[in-house]
C-alpha cells in the first residue's frame, strides 16, 4: 500500500482516482432517472447500483429530486462527488426508471 507524506497528498490522490472512475461512467439527465429536469445531470455506474453527482449539483438533487430524504448510510462523499447508493428506495426507483426506459429490467 502506498504511503503518503501528508494528508493533502492523500486527498489529491483520492480525488484523481475518483475523477478517473467517474470519467468512465455514463452521464444521464435527471429526466432519464424520472426526476425533475432541474436536478441536472448525474452519472450512473455500469451495474446500476449508484447515482453519482458532483457536489455542486447535489443540492439540486436534494431539493428537486427528493434526495434530501436519503439516509446518511445510503450516501457517501467521495472526493468532489456524492454517491447515492441503491440501498435507498429513492435511488433504486430512479435507477429502475432508467432501466425500464432502456428495457433493461428483468421480467418478473
Amino acid at each position: 500500500m502506498r504511503e503518503f507524506s501528508n494528508i493533502l497528498d492523500l486527498v489529491d490522490e483520492v480525488q484523481d482516482l475518483v475523477e478517473r472512475q467517474v470519467a468512465g461512467m455514463r452521464r444521464v439527465s435527471a429526466t432519464e432517472l424520472g426526476l425533475d429536469q432541474r436536478c441536472g445531470r448525474a452519472y450512473v455506474d455500469e451495474d446500476m447500483q449508484a447515482i453519482v453527482v458532483d457536489s455542486g449539483s447535489a443540492r439540486s438533487f436534494d431539493y428537486y429530486g427528493g434526495f434530501e430524504y436519503i439516509d446518511s448510510e445510503d450516501k457517501r462523499m467521495l472526493g468532489d462527488y456524492v454517491v447515492y447508493l441503491d440501498t435507498s428506495d429513492r435511488v433504486r426507483d430512479a435507477l429502475e426508471c432508467l432501466m425500464e426506459s432502456e428495457d433493461l429490467c428483468e421480467e418478473e
